[in-house]
């Protein structure tokens, strides 16, 4: 996960994945919950915060909706990306509630270690709990820092309750102007560029959707946009 991931908008949500990065280099532990309806950008912030890191090892991985029933198969797939850990690393008939936390400390190993877990509202109940045990117990993570994502309406479930939040909101309109000028090389006509933006609604991913539906003629405003702009296929992010 290398490259640098620019953001438009984001300034509070990134200084909050930037304090959660320093405590982590500075050998302590800690967890934050990025909470944000779809296409807001909560994926986006973790590749940033990876890329960003630089510090140690970076754990990722994203929730398998087909699998959300199988007790234990997000974590398992979490040591999994830590490598090396094969299917008897996650107990499937119960799992302590400590267990996670030394899973990892020992995959830390004494240098910082940066876990992101792309909408973790998806993971199996059982794996979740472990995350959200483990997420509320930063001085026992000591240089591990848990970096969640959930859909908005789940920042509440049980299993995530008590950490920190951060909710990103729709984009204002000047950082989606600015999102959508580099899309576009400022290319775009002044007239369409109004029309995206409007009906975009601060949404970055619909802003892109919504772009890439458009052919040359139909962005430079020398053809017609199509009607509507946003049909169900755009909205689906």
């Amino acid at each position: 996960m290398s490259g640098a991931v620019r953001l438009y908008g984001r300034r509070t949500e990134l200084e909050a994945v930037a304090a959660l990065s320093g405590r982590v280099r500075s050998g302590r532990g800690g967890a934050l919950l990025i909470a944000a309806e779809p296409g807001l950008g909560r994926t986006a912030l973790l590749r940033r915060a990876a890329a960003d890191f630089g510090a140690g090892p970076v754990l990722h991985t994203r929730a398998v909706p087909a699998e959300s029933r199988l007790p234990y198969s997000a974590l398992h797939a979490l040591l999994c990306a830590a490598g090396g850990a094969g299917p008897a690393g996650v107990p499937s008939s119960g799992l302590a509630p400590g267990a996670l936390l030394e899973l990892l400390r020992s995959r830390a190993a004494g240098r910082p270690l940066l876990v992101c877990v792309d909408d973790a509202h998806l993971w199996d109940d059982r794996s979740r709990a472990a995350l959200g045990f483990a997420a509320r117990r930063p001085d026992a993570l000591s240089a591990v820092g848990l970096l969640l994502t959930t859909a908005a309406h789940r920042a509440q479930d049980p299993d995530l309750a008590g950490l920190p939040v951060v909710r990103p909101g729709p984009l204002p309109e000047h950082a989606a102007g600015e999102l959508l000028d580099e899309l576009t090389e400022e290319g775009a006509d002044p007239a369409v560029r109004q029309a995206l933006l409007h009906e975009a609604e601060g949404n970055p991913a619909l802003l892109k959707a919504l772009l890439g539906r458009l052919s040359p003629a139909q962005l430079s405003g020398h053809a017609p946009l199509p009607r509507p702009l946003a049909d169900g296929d755009a909205l689906l992010l």
